[in-house]
């Protein structure tokens, strides 16, 4: 088995998810803050579980956009726009994100832009660009994560809500479903689930980190910056946050930008396109366009991930009827 090339879909798969919302501890806090550490531990494990269902799903997802069903390639068109347009929704969150925790960390204007329009070119890069960036920035987000829980209080509230954490993993598993979907590689049995293994433990780990670090402020925009403040390691925090919203944006446009060019959209209009976004970014306040946007993505990627875990059992059952349609065509 090839460990190297299974940690890098881990990391890929996970930095495409712990943007903005996650760094800042907003979105642990908006989902589990009143729910308990446990149902934070339990939606990781989950996304791990997920990881490895999508890994599984993605050759037949492959085989559907490539029906010659005029139904199932419209059905296939339906579901790409619905996740494009989520994406393109991330990628101004994460701008915008990246805007504010600068300006407040460093008190520097404008590089929340300046990031998306970097990020926008990095978007028509090779997809191993994605890769290698994200194998060393999320194992650096998760040092950096666990040198301030060291100093937090490690609150534990071991209460559970299931629909918390299905909302959480629906939300999340939008773009990174979508990320594990796109991928051109066939990886076996055992490699599937060593990479779902890792993820969901990295995953819950993290969100319990995250939210030992974040509890005591969790009415604020921006909790594990508001905690780092208090402990004098507001720096820290920024960089963490940066990173963060960082490797997300690479996913983001490099997701638009390849769906742009499924549809023979020269990838120099997908760049000017995403900066364009990047500049709206700009006008949003972040807590308001998170409490806005996640819900809806959470709502999209739910059915997106139901759909996409029935797609296998659907195709063996077509599968099988064909099969059993022509064995009596050949009896007659």
């Amino acid at each position: 088995m090839k460990v190297w090339k299974c940690l890098q879909i881990c990391f890929i798969y996970i930095g495409s998810i712990i943007g903005a919302g996650f760094a800042t501890g907003r979105e642990i806090m908006l989902y589990f803050g009143d729910k308990g550490m446990l149902s934070g531990i339990v939606a990781g494990v989950g996304m791990g579980i997920l990881c490895g269902l999508f890994l599984w799903s993605a050759k037949s997802f492959a085989r559907l956009k490539s029906s010659r069903n005029s139904f199932l390639r419209a059905l296939s068109v339906a579901i790409k726009i619905a996740l494009w347009v989520c994406t393109l929704a991330s990628f101004v969150c994460m701008v915008s994100g990246c805007e504010e925790i600068i300006a407040k960390t460093y008190g520097i204007a404008n590089v929340g832009l300046w990031t998306g329009i970097f990020v926008c070119f990095l978007g028509i890069c090779e997809m191993s660009v994605t890769r290698k960036l994200n194998a060393v920035i999320v194992p650096m987000i998760i040092l950096l994560l666990i040198v301030l829980f060291c100093r937090s209080d490690k609150a534990i509230d071991m209460q559970f809500d299931g629909k918390s954490v299905i909302g959480y993993c629906g939300m999340n598993i939008m773009m990174g479903g979508y990320i594990i979907a796109e991928q051109e590689e066939s990886f076996s049995a055992k490699q599937t689930i060593f990479i779902s293994a890792v993820s969901g433990v990295i995953f819950a780990v993290c969100i319990a980190m995250v939210y030992a670090i974040s509890i005591k402020y969790k009415g604020a925009s921006m909790p594990i910056w508001e905690f780092a403040k208090s402990r004098g390691m507001s720096s820290l925090s920024g960089v963490i946050i940066y990173l963060a919203i960082f490797s997300t944006l690479i996913g983001c446009t490099k997701l638009v930008c390849q769906e742009n060019s499924a549809v023979r959209i020269p990838r120099i209009f997908s760049v000017a396109f995403l900066i364009i976004f990047a500049l709206l970014a700009l006008k949003f306040d972040f807590s308001t366009i998170v409490g806005f946007c996640y819900p809806i993505i959470g709502y999209v990627g739910i059915i997106y991930t139901v759909f996409m875990l029935s797609l296998p059992i659907f195709e063996k059952i077509f599968s099988y009827r064909q099969r059993r349609l022509k064995k009596e065509f050949l009896n007659v």
